[in-house]
């Protein structure tokens, strides 16, 4: 039986579009192309979900870029979580399942700058609780960090329905004894899994 639902931030409650964050900075298609693979299919970019500070990442970002493409890649690492946006509808199923008691939680790999864009989360003020890789030194989709959420909340996995658009975190979830959905920006899907659980949540 599912007692609370857990979400993931970007790319579920917030719209994350990398591809667009680079064109913003660049019209060149083979200038972006470089800046998508050096900044956001690095490793780097989970050092800030880690923890680290983005002049560090930016460092190393600098040293597989050429130096005309150094000031583009600054303002993407110093702006990027501005072009983050609310989905909406996701905002009106929380709400939703607020409305039937059920807690909600967001379980999320992201970095100190998670607090400038807060507000901007859709459900935010609903949420029990929040647990950020950065505060706590590990990554989804480490199991170690969904036992730590069990246990600072006091949460029984089997009653858990998690929300991440990540296939290896749902994995990693399910692993852990959750009830995990894969996001694949396809709400009608998410609502018939909700109520396929046992959450009767609108169509």
């Amino acid at each position: 039986m599912v007692k609370q639902v857990i979400f993931d931030v970007g790319g579920v409650l917030l719209e994350f579009d990398p591809s667009a964050m680079v064109a913003a900075a660049t019209d060149d298609a083979n200038d972006a192309k470089l800046l998508h693979r050096e900044i956001f299919s690095h490793s780097d970019w989970s050092r800030l979900d880690r923890g680290e500070g983005p002049e560090a990442i930016l460092a190393s970002v600098k040293t597989r870029l050429p130096e005309r493409l150094w000031p583009q890649a600054g303002q993407i690492i110093a702006d990027w979580h501005r072009s983050l946006r609310p989905k909406e509808d996701m905002g009106e199923l929380a709400e939703e399942l607020h409305a039937m008691d059920l807690p909600l939680y967001i379980l999320s790999n992201a970095p100190f700058r998670f607090y400038e864009f807060r507000d901007r989360i859709p459900g935010y003020g609903l949420m029990r609780g929040v647990m950020l890789s950065c505060e706590e030194g590990l990554l989804k989709p480490d199991p170690a960090l969904f036992h730590r959420l069990f246990d600072r909340f006091s949460l029984l996995p089997e009653e858990c329905f998690f929300i991440d658009d990540s296939p290896l975190n749902i994995e990693a979830a399910q692993w852990c004894g959750m009830g995990a959905f894969l996001y694949r920006q396809d709400m009608t899907e998410l609502r018939a899994a909700l109520n396929a659980a046992g959450v009767p949540v609108r169509p």
